[in-house]
């Protein structure tokens, strides 16, 4: 996040302490996160600052704003509903809000934006109504995966390590696991194809795909071009 941003968060969560009934000492030296590949906020610590004074106060931001694939920068206007971290990465979860000028149409997405990838975010005098129906908790929870496509079933089994390691966590809310000796079986539900192909082959030979049959093929063809690649 930072350090003035950290500096802040360890300051506020010591106050909270002392306000608490029973407490006892707690020293920080005790806790300690690692994350490989992570990413320095150090740069975006003000843009943050004014998405959540955006959000306190209901106002539109402009962002500017290049995706991973993007030749250059686009500017438009949100409306930010929520700040989540998803494994190594923070993002902003909004909605499109009107472009000053032009005609409003109904978007067809809510746009999801990686924090590190906005190049500039400025707070407009321009009010938006929170929706009321609006729940973090069944968009991004309710299958696998941080981009939300049209959800799809999954069967895979595991063996060794990573049948032990999947079967301690939920997946989807909706997942089953089978036990068939030393290896499981899970049915899940997931909304990202690229993500779960990565999820996949980070398990190597442990984890083998059982369902979707066009899923297997989509599988199949990126081993193939590793394969192709490694021996170029």
């Amino acid at each position: 996040m930072g350090k003035q941003m950290y500096d802040d968060a360890t300051r506020a969560l010591e106050k909270n302490h002392a306000l608490l009934p029973n407490r006892q000492d707690f020293s920080s030296h005790h806790f300690a996160s690692f994350v490989s590949g992570s990413i320095d906020y150090t740069g975006h610590q003000d843009d943050i600052r004014i998405v959540i004074q955006a959000m306190n106060t209901k106002r539109v931001c402009k962002i500017t704003y290049k995706s991973i694939m993007a030749k250059r920068a686009k500017s438009f206007f949100i409306k930010p509903l929520k700040i989540f971290s998803h494994r190594d990465s923070m993002y902003i979860h909004a909605q499109l809000a009107r472009t000053p000028g032009k005609r409003y149409q109904e978007p067809d997405y809510d746009p999801l934006l990686a924090v590190h990838r906005n190049k500039k975010v400025e707070l407009t005098d321009k009010f938006f109504e929170f929706p009321k129906d609006y729940d973090f908790e069944r968009i991004f929870k309710n299958n696998f995966g941080v981009i939300k496509e049209d959800a799809f079933k999954v069967e895979v089994e595991f063996n060794g390590w990573a049948a032990k390691y999947v079967s301690e966590r939920i997946w989807s809310p909706d997942q089953k696991i089978l036990k068939k000796g030393k290896k499981i079986i899970l049915t899940f539900s997931a909304s990202s194809e690229p993500e779960l192909i990565s999820w996949l082959l980070s398990f190597g030979e442990e984890a083998k795909l059982l369902k979707p049959a066009w899923l297997i093929c989509h599988v199949k063809e990126k081993i193939d071009n590793m394969q192709m690649n490694l021996k170029k």
